[in-house]
């Protein structure tokens, strides 16, 4: 099954254990925790932390806001939304083990009665009806297949005048894109829709454009930084929780460059 697949690309094994090795070799004690501590390792979207805050800006988040993350990883941007607004934060992600480690990072740091993460799938979301003020998600929908599913039941838990914050990666007008890269080694995996067809399914699924921003050109100049800064090798990194990022960052420059990605943000309204 797909969903076994995308599960098998993520899941190192006793990741707990090496996140926790490398809070300490990094100086920081795992149960006096420092959130941003985390960053370079929590955030495994482009442009990291500053892609989390320019969406939540753009989804003017409130403290009054119950949030989905869908697809929430380790819980990052989980955490710097329950910390910087102070809302509550419900995060689901197919991962089992993303969401064990999610959920020792939030008691760590003292935000598991503002954090909620629980291992699901996104095609089949285990809350009722008009649950959550904002549903949230940033470079989720590559390994879904099903957009119109996936769509629908973020709608379903949206309160109507709620809001879906989306911030991915798309298809772009060459294909196919070179493998591997970060979501998957191959296209077993990956399910990149196009702009227009990803407008028409968040149109269809009842929620309506307010902002869609076309980053592609910003994340260029990003993947070019990041290929441009020489390798530090810091305990606390990506390479945790993806193998062979060198690899696959090469793929993910080339294939923004050759105009076989795109990446954008929207936000748009529950009607």
């Amino acid at each position: 099954m797909i969903d076994d697949d995308v599960q098998r690309h993520y899941t190192r094994g006793q990741l707990q254990e090496a996140v926790l090795a490398a809070i300490v070799e990094s100086g920081h004690d795992p149960d006096r925790l420092d959130p941003e501590a985390l960053v370079a390792v929590e955030e495994f979207h482009t442009f990291g932390r500053q892609g989390t805050i320019a969406l939540a800006n753009a989804a003017k988040i409130t403290t009054a806001d119950k949030v989905l993350d869908v697809g929430s990883g380790l819980g990052g941007p989980a955490r710097f939304l329950a910390r910087q607004y102070g809302c509550h934060v419900t995060g689901i992600d197919l991962t089992t083990e993303f969401c064990d480690v999610a959920n020792d990072l939030n008691r760590r740091i003292g935000l598991q009665d503002k954090i909620k993460i629980q291992q699901g799938n996104a095609l089949d979301l285990p809350f009722e009806d008009s649950s959550f003020d904002v549903v949230w998600t940033q470079h989720v929908t590559m390994n879904i297949s099903d957009k119109t599913k996936l769509l629908s039941e973020m709608r379903r838990v949206c309160k109507v005048g709620g809001r879906l914050a989306f911030f991915d990666i798309l298809a772009g007008q060459v294909r196919p894109i070179h493998f591997p890269v970060p979501w998957a080694d191959n296209e077993s995996t990956s399910f990149l829709a196009t702009t227009e067809e990803t407008r028409t399914n968040v149109e269809r699924a009842g929620f309506a454009i307010r902002t869609w921003e076309d980053l592609t050109q910003d994340a260029r100049n990003f993947y070019a930084q990041l290929s441009e800064t020489p390798p530090v090798r810091t305990p606390l990194g990506l390479h945790l929780i993806i193998s062979n990022m060198p690899v696959k960052g090469a793929n993910l420059m080339r294939n923004v460059n050759e105009d076989r990605i795109a990446v954008v943000r929207c936000i748009a309204d529950a009607v």
